[in-house]
């Protein structure tokens, strides 16, 4: 974990590289392993369990007080008077919690919140998301007009951090959407039955936004009217599942986001994005170099 080549990723995406590094060197990291020096006798698939559940303990102790503190401590969940709702309580942020260490517990799950924890401990989704708004371009337009959202770009932001943190949860009844940037999408009826079954593990969170987090799975071009929320959630999930902190640019290359979202406009239809959201991120991403 401490290996310097791993510097930059985050402790989800340096587990990753080192499972997929078992994986891969299994047939010179066998002999090794299992020789008396280390785990004499021992059969590769039992060193493999008990390497994975150790890395599991190592990855979790760092983010399961980040995740605790998104939940509980930095998300005001204020936005949910604005639109209307049942006030969040902290039976809400308990039965969030619970499903997020629920989510922890199988390899899909662990996969698919590397982009979501990334995008809130980075600090990328505030900073584009109040860019966005003040801009009041595209983005702010789709945000206040389209799924009108009535609130001060504060409350949009924490509205952003809880639908971030739900699309995740989709893994646990389709496994196969476990990873971040990959083609697959969800139909809108499967979409729909996957929103009833978390409502179930979250009643206190309102569905309206349950939804959305579910809906950031479905492609823009299957369904027009998905929420804003869930086309932004869409993105910055795939964007920081990707992301390396602290990466050096060639002179004259573009800088990491703007040469992610150029990338993502050239295969907004594969990816299933919104090609106008991508426009307007990239255009901020090229003003501010990042």
């Amino acid at each position: 974990m401490q290996n310097p080549s791993l510097n930059g990723f985050s402790a989800l995406q340096r587990e990753e590289q080192l499972l997929q590094f078992f994986i891969i060197n299994e047939d010179k990291l066998k002999p090794t392993l299992s020789s008396p020096a280390y785990f004499n006798g021992w059969s590769w698939q039992d060193i493999i369990k008990l390497m994975t559940a150790t890395l599991y303990d190592i990855t979790n102790n760092q983010i399961l007080p980040q995740i605790e503190s998104e939940i509980f401590d930095r998300t005001n969940y204020a936005y949910v008077s604005f639109m209307k709702l049942p006030p969040a309580s902290d039976q809400t942020k308990r039965q969030l919690m619970a499903v997020m260490k629920r989510l922890l517990s199988t390899p899909a799950g662990r996969q698919s919140m590397s982009g979501a924890l990334t995008a809130l401990q980075t600090g990328v989704l505030k900073r584009y998301i109040m860019l966005g708004f003040e801009r009041q371009k595209y983005i702010h337009f789709e945000l206040t007009k389209v799924q009108r959202l009535r609130m001060p770009q504060e409350e949009i932001y924490n509205l952003m951090k809880t639908t971030i943190l739900i699309r995740p949860l989709i893994s646990l009844f389709a496994p196969n959407m476990g990873r971040n940037g990959g083609s697959q999408s969800l139909s809108p009826n499967y979409a729909e039955k996957i929103t009833k079954q978390i409502c179930k593990v979250i009643p206190a969170l309102p569905d309206t936004i349950i939804r959305a987090g579910v809906n950031s799975a479905i492609a823009f071009q299957d369904d027009r009217n998905l929420e804003t929320t869930a086309r932004l959630s869409s993105i910055f999930s795939s964007r920081c599942a990707q992301m390396k902190e602290g990466m050096k640019i060639d002179r004259g290359a573009a800088a990491s986001d703007q040469s992610w979202f150029n990338v993502a406009r050239r295969n907004y239809k594969y990816y299933g994005y919104d090609f106008d959201m991508l426009t307007e991120l990239y255009n901020i991403s090229a003003e501010n170099g990042w």
